[in-house]
């Protein structure tokens, strides 16, 4: 097999240079985040129903994202290191902002225009995010040192969810008085707006390796990454979990909004409880991750995944507002999945190869994305055809289709345990600083 020499770094950075492209990442991505979080806090959801799209097929719309996001991972991953982790982001985030325009636009053209308006908008957002993340990892392999990546991780996330509780939070505020569709381009509009700027940030990080024309194929550039110790089996852990609470959120939502008939503020601060979980959860997880090593925190989330989704189905035995009960849930959901995906993104950079990090990350993230895609597809596509029952009891309290879908989930999350032996955890307790 055909071997690529390592890449050398141009330079190394100070410790006043590291801090400052650190500072440089975490303001960027608070800003082009803010379109994502529309993606997934109920915002883009509601805003597909105000224009007639059947839930069904919201959850279908929401998916494939992820499929061509998988596409692209792998496709591109080998340009990564040609063109510059730097430049092959801005690229992406750049394809995909102009999803955000589509949107727009999709709610005031003809009616037979807009579903193909949707799937056209969805499917460049995912072609874009990913080319982006084809250089997301490798670039911050180059820059976060590994003693505190942990920490990073939590604290970026902190900031960007902190940024999108700012910013829905004005959401809520506003669909309150007004939930009309110009409300809904209006804030799409923003984020637009906000997105250009955090790209033109993004464009100051520095370069820290060389351009390297890799000189394995794409095939041997997979097995080479596929062939390192512990990382396929890690793979599939993460793709497994991904497939069984990728489409949780979502779930919460249509949940709220088309059985427990809340309105458009409700739904939308019921996201953004699941974000405010996460805002904790990163800090937590991240804090976490570098005391006690990613095997403690993968054993607490797994399990408590599955305690979350089998809660929902008790709402009614819980003595409490159902905004409260789902609200609640859902921000606790929210901060074991963050606090999770620490774990994930610090144990995937550990065992990632130095040589190859581009492909390796594709490769894994691909799977995560993977994961949450047909998470959403297979919900879209036995609520359409009708395999749930659209009423059930449980102890006397009445449940619907989603509440069935909850149920499997947390079922199989509890059955995964037995696969939390693949998740190798190199990623060990470091000194704290």
């Amino acid at each position: 097999m055909k071997t690529t020499a390592m890449p050398e770094p141009q330079r190394k950075l100070s410790a006043t240079e590291t801090e400052a492209a650190i500072r440089i990442i975490y303001i960027s991505t608070a800003l082009y985040g803010i379109l994502e979080i529309l993606l997934v806090n109920g915002f883009m959801l509601l805003y597909f129903s105000a224009i007639g799209i059947p839930s069904e097929r919201i959850l279908l719309y929401l998916a494939i994202p992820g499929f061509n996001a998988i596409v692209t991972l792998l496709l591109f991953a080998q340009w990564t290191e040609r063109i510059g982790k730097v430049l092959t982001g801005v690229i992406g985030l750049s394809i995909s902002t102009s999803s955000a325009v589509l949107l727009i636009l999709c709610s005031v053209s003809g009616k037979h225009l807009v579903e193909p308006l949707i799937l056209l908008s969805v499917s460049i957002y995912g072609i874009g995010f990913g080319i982006y993340l084809n250089s997301w990892f490798p670039m911050l392999l180059t820059i976060i040192p590994g003693e505190r990546r942990g920490r990073f991780f939590g604290t970026m996330r902190l900031i960007y969810q902190s940024v999108a509780i700012v910013f829905t939070f004005v959401v809520i505020w506003v669909l309150s008085k007004n939930a009309s569709i110009g409300i809904f381009q209006t804030f799409l509009a923003i984020s637009l707006i906000l997105r250009i700027i955090g790209i033109i940030l993004y464009t100051r990080i520095p370069e820290l390796e060389r351009n390297l024309h890799s000189k394995r194929t794409f095939i041997e550039s997979i097995l080479h990454s596929v062939g390192s110790p512990g990382y396929m089996p890690f793979c599939s852990y993460v793709f497994l979990l991904s497939l069984f609470t990728g489409a949780c959120v979502s779930l919460f939502s249509l949940l709220a909004k088309d059985t427990l008939g809340m309105s458009e503020g409700q739904v939308i601060l019921i996201g953004n409880l699941t974000t405010l979980g996460a805002l904790i959860g990163f800090f937590s997880g991240g804090m976490m991750v570098d005391r006690i090593g990613t095997k403690y925190v993968f054993l607490l989330c797994h399990f408590s995944f599955a305690v979350v989704l089998i809660l929902f189905l008790f709402r009614d035995f819980m003595f409490l507002p159902l905004i409260a009960v789902v609200g609640g849930l859902s921000l606790l959901f929210g901060l074991v999945q963050a606090a999770s995906g620490v774990a994930i993104s610090s144990e995937m950079l550990a065992l990632t190869p130095a040589d190859n990090k581009p492909m390796s990350t594709a490769i894994c993230y691909s799977l995560i994305l993977m994961g949450v895609a047909l998470s959403g597809t297979i919900c879209s596509r036995m609520l359409k055809l009708g395999m749930l029952s659209g009423s059930w009891t449980l102890l006397g309290s009445r449940l619907g289709a989603y509440d069935s879908l909850l149920l499997e989930c947390g079922t199989m999350v509890l059955l995964l345990t037995v696969t939390l032996g693949l998740v190798p955890s190199v990623v060990k307790k470091v000194q704290w600083y």
